[in-house]
């Protein structure tokens, strides 16, 4: 299921006409009628970094109240011994994407992709859930941009005896992928994306700005921030710029 609004009815706006939201609250809605009593929806709309919608069974499982949701809340409830993992799993799926693009839906057209992962996460009561999200773009513009992405999660607490993170994409090579890329790169060298982001942060960009530019969420560009930051080091700048295979200038 997946929205589509044609890239003109963006121009000058700067968040998603409240037409749109409007009707991917209500697939959303529509959605949420089908589900377990074991799961709930959010949906974040992309631009503003808002919750648009928090199914009934939320609060029921989670503890959190739509008003108060938001990603950087639910990135804070990941376990701390899981959020490594699942950082880097979804710069993985990210790097995939960027460079493989979606994959084609049933008319030859792209397809929104879902990105799966299961890690514990904090409710707000304190006490930990093993969860599985899935994670898949609800609403995009004309050239495949996200402009509202929705978070299925289901309590899988009683089928998760073990402490690992998996991840996937339902991308068929997306397992070949990975396969290939392990072992090519040292953990210290910046992913494609990393480097674009570096550039831009360069080039005295805000996060906002870059986000902006690169179609992804302020949260996602801070993180890419921080482990550009990881990876490097160090502050000196003629570090960073070896990294982007420049010279001094």
């Amino acid at each position: 299921m997946s929205v589509l609004l044609d890239s003109q009815h963006l121009a000058g706006l700067p968040g998603v006409p409240p037409a749109l939201l409007a009707e991917v609250r209500h697939e959303a809605g529509l959605l949420a009628r089908r589900l377990f009593a074991s799961q709930c929806l959010v949906v974040f709309e992309v631009w503003q970094q808002q919750c648009c919608y928090s199914s009934p069974g939320t609060t029921r499982l989670l503890g959190y109240e739509a008003p108060e949701l938001s990603l950087e809340l639910l990135y804070q409830a990941i376990h701390p011994a899981d959020l490594a993992a699942v950082m880097r799993g979804s710069e993985l799926a990210s790097e995939f994407l960027q460079q493989c693009g979606p994959g084609p839906g049933p008319a030859g057209e792209p397809a929104p992709p879902c990105f799966s992962i299961d890690y514990r996460l904090r409710c707000r009561a304190g006490h930990y859930l093993h969860v599985l999200r899935q994670n898949f773009i609800i609403a995009q513009d004309a050239q495949g941009h996200p402009l509202a992405t929705a978070s299925l999660f289901t309590d899988i607490t009683a089928h998760k005896n073990t402490e690992d993170v998996r991840f996937s994409l339902d991308r068929p090579e997306f397992a070949g992928w990975l396969a290939a890329r392990k072992g090519k790169r040292e953990d210290d060298e910046l992913s494609p994306r990393e480097q674009e982001i570096l550039r831009l942060i360069l080039a005295g960009k805000t996060n906002a700005a870059i986000a902006e530019k690169l179609f992804i969420s302020y949260f996602t560009v801070k993180t890419h921030r921080r482990n550009i930051q990881r990876k490097i080091k160090s502050n000196n700048i003629s570090r960073r710029l070896a990294h982007l295979g420049v010279g001094i200038v």
